[in-house]
Formats: structure tokens, sequence, C-alpha cells
């Protein structure tokens, strides 16, 4: 049998891959041609069908191999064809390689870092490779072999050098781009979420059967359904969520509302309360019988003043409680305040009276023993006498007999102190008008000197004015009646020295 024609299989062949791949594939190697310009097969067909099909694929699996397959029986022999005069068909092999030497090149030219590119810095070029990418629309969960797909034809994609640059950008990029998605998204929640309480604004006011803290969504769902502005929520449950959140605020700002106006109100209540109390009608004594009797037919039409919804019966009688009991709070502060300063007024009073009582005392118009009846009329004419008296008649004896009696006590003390250092003397002294008061007090410190005590007792009295000495009591005490202390008998062994008056020194003396 007669093997077909070989030529009209390859033209065959070269139509299907222009058909394929939208451009011819030339064939691997020239086709020989003999004398007549027929071709001339050195192989079998079956290796040009396989060198045909594989050029898309890579390197002929044939010519790999490391054995040279021979056919079985000798390549047919094509028929004979007409001389023609049609030049022979040029070599492909160049073209066939294009893509390939393409791709060598362009890598070639991205590994010379002395090829010039039309970027003026570094960070340029990586701006305009982001742009490439924002330009394609490239996701932020794209893959790396998506964007090679995508982004490889495109000249920006060789601003990035390096692979690595290239992987580094994306990822800045796609970073940037889901923060950017996200917050567009939020923004479009927040948008949707104001227009569908806007609806809820306008609508749920005046729709019917509406009212707050009762309504359910169920019950208006059909009304607000009616406006575009219920779907910018797409979910049911956010509607339903922010239906109730809406009908919350609503009832707060309704017992807001009302508790402002109650407020208004109780102000202008006790603006009238307060003019009525400028006028008299109002004291911190009044009572709510006694001032609704008051106030006239004008005043008790005041707005101010009559009942309201916002201003009850009750709520009056209870504002006005409050506000007297603040008046006799404050009548009761400016009471305190007047006793206060009465009291201390009293008091300087008081001070002042003491002081001329002091004074009296150290002039010696006024002794431990005086009594009221002997300086009544000299302390009765001094300036400070009245306004003491006018705080009770008996205030100024009680404040003097207070003055003295202290006086007195404080001296007995001193005195008793005083009587038994003289005791101790082993000597007889005499007290006269020749004795000076600093040979008393001389002679009070020897004799209390032996004992640390009494020396310390001794010095306190002399050192102490109250309102005057002890000692300069005592001593004028003793002058006057002229006082002889005798000596201590030393054979005695407990009796001490006897102070006697004068007269009694002398008969002592007779009778020893």
């Amino acid at each position: 049998m007669r093997a077909p024609p070989l030529f009209p299989l390859l033209v065959q062949l070269q139509i299907q891959q222009i058909m394929v791949t939208g451009h011819p594939k030339p064939q691997a190697q020239p086709i020989p041609r003999n004398s007549y310009g027929t071709p001339t097969l050195t192989n079998p067909p079956e290796r040009n069908i396989i060198l045909m099909a594989s050029r898309r694929r890579g390197p002929d699996p044939l010519n790999s191999h490391p054995k040279k397959i021979l056919p079985k029986h000798p390549p047919p022999q094509p028929p004979p064809m007409a001389p023609t005069n049609e030049p022979p068909p040029q070599s492909t092999k160049k073209l066939t390689n294009l893509p390939n030497r393409a791709n060598r090149k362009r890598k070639k030219l991205s590994n010379d870092p002395s090829s010039s590119t039309p970027y003026n810095s570094k960070t340029e070029a990586i701006a305009a490779f982001k742009g490439l990418l924002l330009a394609k629309d490239i996701a932020p969960t794209t893959k790396w072999n998506d964007v090679v797909r995508i982004c490889a034809d495109d000249a920006r994609w060789e601003a990035c050098t390096t692979l690595g640059e290239r992987k580094q950008a994306l990822a800045e990029y796609q970073t940037k781009r889901a923060n950017e998605l996200r917050d567009v998204k939020r923004q479009e929640k927040v948008r949707a979420k104001e227009a569908y309480q806007r609806l809820l604004n306008d609508m749920l006011p005046t729709a019917k059967g509406f009212t707050p803290g009762t309504s359910r969504f169920m019950d208006v769902r059909d009304s607000l359904a009616k406006d575009d502005r219920f779907y910018a929520v797409d979910d049911e449950t956010a509607r339903e969520e922010l239906f109730y959140d809406f009908v919350e605020e609503l009832r707060k700002r309704e017992e807001r509302t009302k508790r402002n106006k109650k407020r208004e109100a109780k102000e202008a209540f006790l603006a009238f309360l307060k003019v009525r109390e400028e006028d008299g009608k109002l004291t911190f004594a009044s009572t709510w019988p006694s001032f609704l009797s008051s106030l006239d037919e004008t005043e008790r039409n005041d707005s101010r003043f009559s009942v309201s919804p916002n201003l009850s019966d009750s709520d009056r009688q209870l504002y006005f409680a409050d506000y007297v009991i603040e008046l006799q709070t404050i009548e009761d502060e400016k009471r305190r305040r007047i006793r206060d300063a009465r009291r201390r007024a009293e008091k300087a009073q008081r001070d002042a009276y003491r002081i001329l009582l002091r004074t009296m005392a150290e002039a010696g118009s006024i002794l431990p023993s005086t009594r009221w009846r002997s300086v009544e009329e000299k302390v009765a004419s001094d300036p400070s006498f009245e306004p003491v008296q006018a705080q009770g008649r008996e205030v100024p004896r009680e404040l003097f007999d207070d003055f003295v009696r202290e006086w007195n006590d404080e001296y007995r003390r001193d005195r008793a102190t005083l009587n038994r250092v003289l005791s101790l003397s082993k000597t007889d002294f005499k007290v006269d008008d020749s004795t000076t008061m600093d040979d008393f007090t001389n002679k009070l410190l020897d004799l209390s000197g032996p004992s640390p005590d009494l020396y310390g007792e001794v010095r306190r009295i002399l050192n102490r004015e109250n309102p005057l000495s002890s000692t300069r009591l005592f001593f004028d005490e003793l002058r006057a009646e002229k006082v002889v202390v005798l000596k201590k008998d030393d054979e005695s062994s407990e009796d001490e020295g006897e102070i006697v008056e004068e007269g009694e020194v002398e008969e002592t003396k007779k009778a020893t």
C-alpha cells in the first residue's frame, strides 16, 4: 500500500499551531529539498510529529536520549513534485527561541546594576511598583504567583530589580491596603448605622401604634421597611438591636425632658417665694395655711404659684417646707453669731474689770482680806464697772469675790511656807520700820539654804507676783505688827523658833 504524502500533513500541523498560539511556530530545522525542490525527509514521520508537538514543552526527548532510535523500516519516499519557482523557506530557528531569549535578556538587564532606569531614587521606584499593584487592583489576600501572572507584563514590574524588593513592597502594599479596606468597611457600617438611626428618628415618633418602652420591633417593621434606609443595615438582628437601643435612648430623653420641666417649675416657685419673703409675707415662722391666707387673688393665680402638670399641690407644700427650713437655718445661724459676738464682748468687758482689780491690788488698795463694801464706791467710779454691771447686777461683786478668794488662798499657802522658814532661825530677828525688803528676802534665802526643796519653794514665792508678791504682803504684815522672831532652842529636839510681837518679847524675858 502506498504511503500518504507528508507535505500536506506538515501544512496541516502548522495551521493548527497558528490557531492555538496565534503565530506560526517554525520548525526546529529547515526542511531539506532535492534539486527539483521536493522536500527530502531524513527521519520517519513519527519523529517529525513528535518534534512539532514538543516545541512548546521544552527540549526534544529523542535528541536527549543517549541511544539513537532507528526506524524498523526505511522512510517512504514522497512522490516527485513538479519544479517550482518559489524560493525555499528560510530557517526559523531564531523565531522558535524568541520568547526564551526575551526572558533571558530581561533577566540580564534586571541583574545588571549599570542598566539605567527611568526612576530617580529607590523610593520612587518602590512607589511605582506599588502603583502598579494598585492599578491592577491586587487584593490583600492575593498570592505571589497570581501577582506575577497579573503584573509581570507591565513595565513598572521592573521598577524593583530583585525578587526580595518585590516581595517586600508587595507585603507593605497588602498590609496598607488591608488597613484601608478595613477603614472603608468600618466607615460604611457607620454610615449605614447613621442612616438607619435617622430613619428611626424620622418615622418612629409619628409611627402609628408606637409607644416608647412597650412597642416591639415587629410592630413597626413593616412601616420602616418602606424606606430605603431600612436596608442600609443588612443584618436583621442588628436592625432589631438598633431599634431597641433607639427606643431606650428615646425613653431616657423623655425622662430628661420631664425632669428639666419640673426643675424649671421648682425654680419659678422658689422665685415666687423669694419675692414674698422680701415683701414680708414669708418668714422663718410662717406655715403653709398662714402663707396662703396672706396671698391675694392675683398672687394665687400667678403661673409660678398655681398648680400645673409639672407642679402639683404636694410639690408646692414640699418646696415651701424646705424653703422655711432654710430660713430657720439662716435665722439660727444669725442668732448663733450674735450670741458669739455678745459672748466675746462680755468676756472682753470682764477682762477689763479684772485688770482694774489687779491694778488696785498692785497699788495696795485691795488686799487678800479686803471686803467688797470697803472698795465698792472706788470700783464703781471706773468706766469698766458699768458694762460689767449691765451683764448682771451682782456680776461686779461676784468677780471681785472670785479675785480676792483666789488671791487669799494662794497667799495663805505661801504664808505658811514663809512662817516655816522663819521658824528655822537660830537667832532673834526683829522686823520693824528699819528692816528693808532686801534684808527680809536675804534672811529667808539664808534660812532655807540647807534644804534644796525649801529653797526652791522660797525662790518660787519670791519670783511670783500675782498680782502682788506674797513675800511683800507677808513682810508688810510683820512690819506693821513689829514681830520678833525668837531663836530656836538647841536643847529641844522638836520645838522650833517662835514668832511673837514686840510686847510679848519683853514679857517673855521678865518671866525668864
